[in-house]
């Protein structure tokens, strides 16, 4: 996408609109909510949660002090059922639950969209990759299963680039993506999937997701996928031009991490409020329209979860020649060895562009500027979350239970950002719009008319 700069300073008028300007008018469930992302970005647009699960006690502590208790700085769930507690669930528990399941399959014709993102170790090209043989590879035909009992209007299934990756599947060779959408269909779902850059739509960070899109068949009266992906791809890049045009006016796009990190840089410390071991750094003056928007409802000088991190001689020694030597981006595996350190991947900030693909691990990125990794609260600005989403929970988590609870780093790196959640949020309202107005052909219309396919031989 082409860069675009003007003059124009989002006023906090404009960053309140941007938050909290749209009323909703259509009811969402989020299923491994993990702390709420794509909740958010969801209900900046229109979209009212009516429940959420996820299992991780550290991660449902973090979406409660956000969304459901007293004074939360984001307004989500007014209605949750009282037959569902608020309380880390387990999707499999919720299923197996009678009295549960009962509720569920009464919700029919009220739920316009089930969102969420299985848990993706299984399928990543950071990890494993252990296909069939690991056991999280079973959550997504669970939320199928919780589809098939409430029959939403719509779906998106979101996970990593690999989930597109063919694995041995019953003798045949075929992408946990595909073997999901034909579960979908099973349970009487139109369905098409798409990778997505959420980099276009406003995050500073080369990510890249596989999204499954499914629309209730009785409902899009047999409208194909292929239509209603073409629909889809239209509604998402006039997002993604609107994001720009009305909101981000002098940032470049696609967004630098200088751009977004910047007014998180300051010299002046003092003692970090949640991790009294350790400083924290005073805001600056926000120099973005980006960093003003994440700047939204922030009371006081000190940012949420800034701890500085405290290294050793050996990783200073080793930041600051990455910094003083090496070009921004992924580090050479030859300088690394000559550094001593035995890690395979570390990212040295580059800030003009976007961060590559922020994971679990904090210590993977190098600072553009400043002698030290990112600070947690800088992670999740290059996720779209913005300062006033507070995190709960440990930083960090070694020994045992790493892998198994959901740290802080772990919420932020594993969470879909708020800012792409938005822009299929936005898609999928307009989507239902249509259909429910009968107006998919003309979108239908307008996306050819883009592409060039109304006049294509």
């Amino acid at each position: 996408m082409a860069s675009q700069r003007n003059s124009r300073e989002l006023t906090a008028a404009d960053v309140e609109r941007f938050w909290r300007g749209v009323k909703p008018r259509r009811v969402s469930i989020d299923l491994f909510a993990g702390s709420g992302g794509l909740s958010l970005g969801l209900q900046t647009v229109g979209w009212e949660g009516l429940f959420a699960v996820e299992k991780d006690p550290m991660a449902f502590d973090t979406l409660s002090a956000n969304f459901l208790t007293q004074g939360a700085p984001f307004k989500g769930f007014p209605d949750w059922p009282t037959w569902l507690s608020k309380t880390p669930l387990d999707i499999t528990t919720v299923l197996n639950d009678r009295d549960t399941f009962g509720h569920l399959r009464r919700l029919r014709g009220t739920v316009d969209l089930i969102v969420g993102g299985p848990p993706c170790q299984g399928f990543s090209v950071g990890g494993a990759r252990r296909g069939e043989k690991d056991p999280r590879n079973d959550l997504p035909f669970r939320f199928v299963d919780f589809v098939d009992a409430v029959q939403p209007k719509s779906v998106i299934l979101e996970n990593v680039e690999g989930f597109d990756k063919p694995f041995a599947h019953q003798g045949h060779r075929k992408s946990y993506a595909d073997v999901v959408a034909d579960e979908f269909r099973t349970i009487g779902y139109v369905v098409f999937k798409r990778l997505i850059h959420a980099v276009n739509h406003g995050v500073p960070q080369t990510r890249r997701r596989v999204v499954l899109v499914a629309f209730r068949s009785n409902l899009i009266r047999g409208v194909s996928a292929t239509a209603l992906g073409q629909v889809f791809d239209y509604l998402l890049e006039e997002e993604a031009g609107a994001l720009q045009s009305t909101w981000l006016f002098d940032t470049d796009f696609p967004i630098g991490v200088k751009a977004a990190l910047d007014d998180l840089s300051g010299s002046r410390l003092s003692v970090s409020p949640d991790a009294p071991k350790f400083k924290t750094s005073h805001y600056l003056a926000p120099k973005s329209n980006y960093a003003r928007l994440m700047r939204a409802f922030v009371n006081g000088p000190i940012p949420d979860s800034h701890r500085i991190p405290v290294h050793t001689e050996k990783v200073d020694s080793l930041i600051r020649t990455a910094q003083a030597t090496q070009t921004p981006g992924r580090l050479p595996q030859d300088f690394l060895r000559r550094m001593g350190t035995r890690s395979r991947k570390k990212v040295l900030l580059d800030p003009n562009q976007p961060s590559s693909t922020l994971t679990s691990h904090p210590d993977e990125f190098f600072h553009y500027r400043l002698a030290r990794i990112v600070t947690l609260r800088e992670t999740a600005r290059l996720q779209s979350f913005p300062d006033s989403f507070v995190f709960r929970g440990r930083y960090t988590l070694n020994g045992d239970r790493r892998g198994l609870d959901v740290s802080r780093c772990a919420q932020v790196g594993n969470a879909i950002p708020p800012l792409l959640g938005r822009a299929l949020g936005l898609t999928l309202h307009a989507m239902l719009d249509a259909i429910e107005s009968r107006g998919l052909s003309e979108l239908q219309h307008e996306a050819l008319m883009r592409s060039g396919q109304m006049f294509a031989v």
